[in-house]
């Protein structure tokens, strides 16, 4: 496992979870500097910052990070060496997070609410609390990252229901998701002809097509992807749902069983009867 692509991809997402002014001043400058027993050893710019983060974002990075790492992995923060603040140092970033802190604290204590989204004012949705639950393990990590970053791509401050189709090639995408080409697009594999879904090409060889992530999040009405080009001059321009919205009974049914039973408890805290649930 590379621990430092995987914290590059916690980033990613972290981002989309928090207010700009919160990413910058904490988070944006942290690295990934060691793995020890399972548990990933994160350095910041200061003592203050592990304090911070201990106390404020701990539950989410753990959060994001197990959903990378399918539970492998947990964080553990570190002041980088010498970076003991003085009193006065202190203070000066105190005042720095008092920028934006105050808008901050209004999102961490802000309760979930569907359909209504709040917009940040550099233009961005923050994602919802049921998003990161249920949606991101219906698409799998790979189709969850692209969703978060063509819909990050987009910051028009008024918003609609789908974003500006933008032109992607595979290996761009790949490597800001990160993961292989193949991951996003698929592979087809021979195999045996009595296989169900098997394709046949001219000269009958039997092949079947694994799919990749664009295929995902078309199949759940996620995101658009139009192919145009073929070899090296092939792109995607790719539309994504802002707001993603309930699952449906079929997508629930593919999400593990504990997670099944969680969201008949989110649905049932809301007021609704997962029986009787059908959109």
């Amino acid at each position: 496992m590379d621990f430092k692509a995987t914290w590059q991809a916690a980033l990613g997402e972290l981002q989309l979870q928090m207010t700009e002014a919160t990413f910058a001043t904490w988070v944006v400058d942290s690295q990934a500097v060691a793995v020890e027993d399972g548990v990933l050893v994160v350095e910041v710019k200061s003592a203050y910052a592990v304090d911070w983060l201990e106390n404020r974002l701990a539950k989410t990075v753990q959060r994001t990070l197990a959903r990378l790492t399918d539970g492998e992995l947990t964080a553990r923060f570190v002041a980088r060496n010498g970076t003991g603040e003085k009193e006065e140092e202190r203070e000066e970033r105190r005042e720095e997070e008092g920028k934006g802190e105050e808008k901050g604290a209004e999102a961490w204590a802000r309760p979930f609410v569907l359909p209504d989204y709040d917009v940040h004012e550099a233009g961005w949705f923050p994602v919802s609390e049921y998003e990161c639950r249920f949606w991101a393990p219906l698409l799998g990590r790979v189709g969850w990252r692209v969703w978060e970053i063509a819909r990050k791509a987009d910051r028009r401050k008024q918003k609609t229901e789908w974003t500006p189709t933008q032109r992607w090639t595979a290996p761009s995408m790949a490597e800001q998701v990160p993961c292989g080409r193949q991951a996003l697009i698929g592979v087809s594999r021979k195999c045996e002809p009595d296989v169900e879904g098997a394709e046949f090409d001219k000269d009958q060889q039997s092949w079947y097509h694994y799919p990749g992530a664009f295929e995902k999040l078309v199949d759940e009405g996620a995101a658009t992807v139009e192919r145009r080009g073929v070899n090296r001059h092939t792109t995607y321009w790719i539309s994504v749902r802002i707001r993603l919205g309930l699952l449906r009974p079929r997508q629930v049914a593919q999400l593990p069983a504990r997670l099944q039973v969680q969201h008949d408890r989110w649905l049932e805290a809301r007021g609704f009867n997962p029986r009787d649930w059908d959109v």
